[in-house]
């Protein structure tokens, strides 16, 4: 097969970044996508040729005016025998021109309707455009990400469009799941307000109890302690960059042994430094010592000494450079096409590996109308699917209801991909060890990764707990982790083991480097990845130092692994096969730069484009400091756009872009940043001031919450909680009420009875400290 969901039948009337992005996804998993362009094609095609020619492969391309009744007439007879339905219109549009989810719904009571917006399908900002920059500055990215300058900060890859590609398929595929049992569609919601959301979801939300503590902080002469944790990027003596992450048990003691330094910072007793202070002496040592030193030697020096002592850590490398390495070939992440304007380039291909049914790139981007005669002629060769009398009664139960997965991950990019589906209705179960996810000392992306979830701590090495692990593997659909090669063995959790007791058990591994390969058993914290696949570069700026990014390859891997592992359900659903998946953090990162391609020459195209400033992209999609200090965002791509907020500002619109710049800086800078704004979105012009947007305002803001995005529950302990909720909205589907993450073993009695565990036995287990 070509594909876990091959035979998916999607037509895609979406434009720009996500939309494409999310079929485009599809279409390398399997499924025939349609796309309809207006006539001339996509201009984000003219845009952004060298992201068009990713996201756009293997689809075939229709021209159709769907301001013309003929075109909408075309796309409605296509629509009427399709699975999957895709627009990213502004809210109304689809309405006003028929092709609205009550209307294709009417005609096809099947179609899943997947709409994504900017910011949301209703609200305050739900007019404002779906421009990726606009989104970063209001839902408060820019001023999360850290700078070579006082921030707010550009930020240098689209992860906004990417999060909303990834939550729209989830939505999508989970509606489908729901759809092949009560044969009902559904309209599925999400925007790229969502998505930032969902990558910023990792570090984002607040309790009363932290929020207290930062103000007495802020208000007090203490220092900031500094814990026991060598992170970070560092200069080489040759000018080259490593970046280094100790949050493996005991990795900072042998770093520090490695580096010659554990004589002045011993090792602890039990090797869990995270969240371990430096005593004050010892601050400079980590601060000044070591970067010292590290600029005394090249850096593939320091990273071979390094992984020798079992740290983790990375060659910091350009974009494309990863391509070529061991484990990137081994995994085939990259693919070759022949695209029709760039020529020969190589891209980044699918990220997840499944084992019986590989995805395979069928072919380039299409020229714009490439396949409309045959498509028109044939109804794109889909055969009227067979339908029962009536209209399909909807099951209202959430669209996951009744799928079981077993979570034995730890840290955050697999426990996120659980949590994720979670929150559409499923049974996740969180097995940890005796003492707890390490991740526990970290509150904010513990509560993110683990929500909605039922928790068991037990020794799994312990002979009495066999039947645990027997009866939880017997109960999964899906068993998931991030372990590191080998570790699910020795809890007997492997796959081999695991399809011996549930041969019907999907089992989707999502390792730092790969399951197999020459890096399988190399240690992977995020962000390392993003320093190693080129994202660290593309969030500095051009010609700067590395920086990581605040939207990083945890969070990214979880939305990679949710969506491979609804389409290994949909296929197991439809053929009764079960498999194996791989997904990677380093192919998570690679994702995060797959707008960006190299040629054979070795030209890469597409990279680079965030000035050293941090300040954009170009005179048009860029910051500007206002006359009162705050920044402005302006966005506008066409030659009308631009010729608008020139006018507007009453500034000229010339040719040079550094003369444009200048230009645009001078005509802001004399005003303030709110009438700047009124006066660019009176013109038509996108425009919005990123100052004041934070984790703290977007989680208070009461439209956040109505809207279900953030959820706000008390704690015994911390108080008032408020973190990020479901990012995906759904009709005819009951909404699962938020939980917070579960405490250790809160659920172990529970979860050991369900497996047949007498009340006396988890007794002795828990008098014997196997189970708490």
């Amino acid at each position: 097969m070509d594909g876990p969901i091959e035979g998916l039948r999607v037509l895609d009337c979406s434009t720009g970044a996500a939309g494409p992005r999310a079929t485009g996804m599809l279409a390398d998993y399997g499924a025939d996508v349609v796309w309809v362009e207006q006539p001339g094609g996509d201009p984000y095609r003219r845009r952004e040729p060298w992201a068009a020619s990713v996201f756009n492969r293997g689809k075939r391309s229709v021209t159709l005016d769907l301001d013309d009744p003929s075109g909408v007439a075309a796309a409605l007879a296509l629509a009427d025998r399709a699975d999957v339905f895709v627009e990213s219109w502004p809210p109304g549009t689809a309405d006003r021109l028929g092709m609205g989810f009550d209307v294709l719904h009417a005609r096809n009571p099947a179609l899943v309707y997947v709409s994504i917006s900017g910011f949301g399908e209703s609200g305050r900002d739900a007019d404002l455009p779906a421009e990726e920059p606009i989104v970063h500055a209001l839902v408060g990215t820019m001023t999360s990400q850290a700078a070579h300058r006082p921030g707010p900060a550009f930020i240098g890859f689209p992860c906004a469009s990417l999060g909303a590609a990834y939550l729209a398929n989830i939505g999508a595929l989970a509606a489908i799941h729901r759809r092949d049992s009560d044969g009902a569609g559904r309209h599925v919601h999400t925007s790229l307000f969502d998505g930032a959301l969902a990558y910023n979801s990792m570090m984002w939300g607040e309790t009363d109890q932290s929020v207290a503590a930062e103000a007495t902080a802020a208000a007090s002469a203490t220092p900031v302690r500094v814990g026991r944790g060598l992170m970070g990027s560092f200069l080489c003596s040759d000018g080259a960059y490593f970046s280094t992450h100790t949050g493996a048990v005991g990795a900072f003691g042998r770093a520090m042994k490695a580096l010659g330094f554990d004589d002045r910072i011993p090792p602890s007793d039990t090797g869990h430094d995270l969240g371990v202070p430096l005593s004050p002496e010892q601050v400079p040592i980590l601060r000044e010592d070591i970067p010292a030193l590290f600029k005394t030697k090249p850096r593939d020096e320091w990273v071979d000494l390094l992984l020798d002592a079992d740290v983790c850590v990375v060659p910091n490398l350009m974009p494309t450079e990863s391509f070529d390495t061991p484990q990137v070939v081994h995994d085939g992440l990259v693919v070759e096409l022949d695209d029709p304007v760039l020529g020969l380039v190589r891209q980044v291909g699918p990220a997840a590996r499944f084992a019986a049914t590989p995805a395979r790139v069928r072919g380039p981007a299409p020229t714009p109308g490439q396949h409309t005669d045959a498509v028109r002629a044939s109804h794109a060769g889909w055969p009227q699917p067979v339908r029962p009398d009536g209209v399909p009664t909807a099951d209202t139960r959430p669209l996951l209801d009744g799928v079981r997965i077993l979570d034995i991950g730890a840290y955050y990019a697999g426990p996120y991909s659980s949590r994720l589906l979670a929150d559409l209705g499923a049974d996740v179960i969180k097995l940890e060890p005796y003492l707890g996810d390490q991740l526990r000392g970290i509150e904010r992306p513990f509560f993110s990764a683990q929500a909605k979830k039922r928790a068991i701590a037990a020794n799994l090495k312990d002979p009495s707990t066999l039947r645990l692990a027997r009866g939880l593997v017997e109960w999964a659909d899906i068993i998931h982790h991030n372990l590191r090669p080998g570790a699910d063995a020795r809890l007997g959790l492997d796959y081999e083991t695991s399809r011996l007791l549930n041969p019907s058990v999907i089992y989707e591994h999502a390792a730092g480097w790969g399951p197999d390969g020459p890096y399988a058993l190399r240690q992977s914290f995020a962000p390392m990845q993003a320093a190693y696949t080129g994202v660290s570069f593309e969030t500095g700026g051009r010609g700067n130092p590395p920086l990581a990014p605040f939207a990083n390859e945890d969070p990214g891997n979880g939305l990679l692994g949710a969506m491979a592992m609804l389409m290994a359900l949909l296929h197991r659903t439809r053929t009764g096969q079960a498999q194996f998946i791989a997904n990677t953090q380093v192919a998570a990162a690679m994702t995060h730069l797959a707008h960006i391609v190299r040629r054979p020459d070795g030209q890469v195209v597409g990279a680079g484009r965030l000035d050293g400033e941090q300040m954009g992209l170009g005179p048009f999609e860029r910051l500007y400091r206002a006359a009162d200090g705050a920044m402005v965002c302006v966005v506008a791509h066409d030659d009308a756009g631009r010729e608008a907020a020139a006018a507007a500002l009453g500034a000229a619109h010339v040719e040079d872009d550094e003369a444009q710049v200048a230009v645009l800086a001078a005509a802001v800078a004399t005003r303030e940043a709110n009438d700047v704004v009124r006066m660019l979105r009176a013109a038509g012009v996108a425009a919005a001031v990123p100052d004041g947007h934070t984790n703290h305002t977007t989680m208070n803001d009461p439209e956040q919450r109505r809207l279900g995005r953030v959820a706000e529950l008390s704690h015994p302990v911390k108080g008032k909680v408020r973190e990020v909720d479901t990012l995906v909205r759904v009709s005819d589907s009951e909404r699962v009420p938020h939980r917070l993450a579960p405490e250790l073993g809160e659920h172990t009695d529970e979860i050991l009875r369900q497996v047949g565990y007498t009340d006396a036995e988890i007794t002795q287990l828990r008098d014997r400290n196997v189970a708490r």
